[in-house]
Parts: structure tokens; sequence; C-alpha cells
């Protein structure tokens, strides 16, 4: 990949993500939107962030004629792959251009941990299991936050950028290695709060209409009060809250989750290699 097929990654991606929504999608929940302008702009810096830091894990399939079909995106801190974008084309599907993206993405760093935020396409699945992935399933909380339910969260405080070597240290003790660099685009991105009360500390990215972008904590009662901070960042009136990535090992989230009123449903796959599926911590899809 290089800077000038950023935007045809984007759109490629954009539409790939989309065509795969509208075809899973359950049949009683809001019609899946395009990506909108604003989040292709933070798609893009993203990006670009990765492929400045990440070349080696970054590339494209292109067609002479079509110009970019599909591409791949992987990151590597502290020694954990990261598989940070992965599409084709539907047209371009069940022909071997995945898998030699695939290929490609997972020469980057071809053995130790590993992670990968999958979505439920199957042909998507199967690769990551014969890349040697450990699959597991994965679940999303959505739903309209019962304000009611929220608690008074005394410890909390905002963050900044001031407080990445802190980020850093709180990963480390919650999903085995630090985020690093990504954190100067999400700290730009996103409000962040943060606790520190002795040895229990975390933090959560907090998307602008509520729920966590990241969330990351040492235990979990320090990662329920960050999940209910994030709730209590939603509308009253937004009944399409959502985040997910998570597994049987999130119990936690869901008894936050359900006295908040949220509804649980199958999402993806959580996909481990040579590491222990994750607890207190909630993943992004772009940063892992």
């Amino acid at each position: 990949m290089e800077y000038d097929d950023v935007p045809a990654v984007e759109r490629v991606t954009g539409q790939a993500f989309h065509t795969l929504d509208v075809e899973t999608r359950p049949a009683n929940w809001p019609p899946p939107q395009p990506r909108s302008p604003e989040r292709a702009k933070l798609w893009i810096s993203r990006l670009e962030h990765l492929l400045r830091h990440d070349p080696g894990g970054c590339w494209v399939a292109a067609d002479q004629a079509d110009g970019v079909v599909g591409a791949a995106v992987a990151l590597v801190r502290e020694g954990l792959w990261g598989l940070s974008t992965f599409a084709v084309l539907p047209g371009w599907q069940a022909q071997g251009t995945g898998k030699r993206l695939l290929e490609a993405a997972l020469s980057y760093s071809p053995t130790g941990p590993g992670v990968i935020c999958s979505s439920h396409d199957p042909k998507a699945v199967r690769r990551y299991r014969l890349a040697g992935f450990d699959i597991h399933p994965a679940v999303m909380l959505a739903g309209s936050v019962r304000r009611d339910a929220l608690p008074v969260l005394p410890r909390l405080r905002d963050g900044g950028a001031d407080d990445i070597e802190l980020l850093n240290e709180i990963d480390r003790a919650s999903r085995g290695h630090a985020h690093g660099v990504d954190h100067e685009v999400m700290v730009s991105q996103h409000r962040l709060v943060v606790i520190e009360s002795g040895s229990a500390r975390g933090y959560c990215y907090i998307y602008a209409k509520g729920s966590p972008y990241v969330l990351s904590a040492t235990d979990v009662p320090t990662a329920q009060q960050l999940l209910w901070a994030s709730l209590a960042e939603t509308s009253p009136d937004d009944d399409d809250v959502s985040f997910g990535d998570m597994t049987a090992e999130h119990l936690w989230a869901f008894d936050v989750g359900f006295p908040a009123g949220l509804g649980i449903y199958n999402e993806g796959f959580m996909c481990f290699r040579d590491m222990p599926a994750w607890s207190t911590y909630i993943p992004s899809g772009h940063f892992l």
C-alpha cells in the first residue's frame, strides 16, 4: 500500500463492510447506514497513521481496470500482531484475492501472539482458523440506556495526552501489550476518562454519542465503572447505542449492560493466536 491508495482503500472497505452489514443484519434492526463523510475522514486519518508506522503490514489488491479491489492492514505493538482491516469487494471475492491479502498481512508477524476482531463472514473466519487462530464467538450489547440505572461514579477524571504512559501501563496489565503510538490518534479523536485508585486503574475512550471505543482496566470493578461512565455519555433519545467484540470472558460487561436496558446479540468472532482471550479489555476494531 502507498499513501495514494488510502482514499481508494477507504471506499473499498466502506462498500464491502456495508454490503456485509446489509446481508447479515437481523431483520428487526435499523437498516445499516453507509460510512458517513465524517467517519470516512477519521478512518482515513487512522489508516494513514498505520501506514506510517506499519508499512510492512499494509497491502492492497489492485486490478488494472478496476483499481484497488481489496486491502489488508496489520499492525504490531510490543510483539502483538493485529488485523486492523481486511476487505475485498463483493465481485472479487471467492477468487483467491482475500487469501493472498491475508497471507501478506500475516507475513508482517507470522508467529507469536495475534488478534483479529472478525465479522461473522464464514469465508473470513475459515481463513483465520486455517491461519492458526482460536475462534471465540463474540456478542454485542445494543439498545437505549435507562437513565435511572446510571450510578454515581466519583473516581473518574478526564484524561489527555499527558496520560499516555499510564495508559500503556494499564494496557500491559489488561491486554498484555501496550498500544504505544496508537494512543496519540485515539486521544485526539475520542473523549478519554481515567480511573486511578491505588492498584485499581483503567481508562475508556468514549464515542461522541456514548459507549466505549476502547476500554482497558486492571480489574473487574474498575472496568464496570468505566463502562457505566461511557453509557452515561449517551443521549436519552438515542436508541442505537452499541458496542461489541466481547466473549464469554466479558460477563462483567453483561452485568452492566443488562441493568442499563441493553439487549445482547450475536456479532461475530474474536480470534486469538498464542494468547488467552481478553477479559477486562474491550477492543477497538481499528487498533485492537
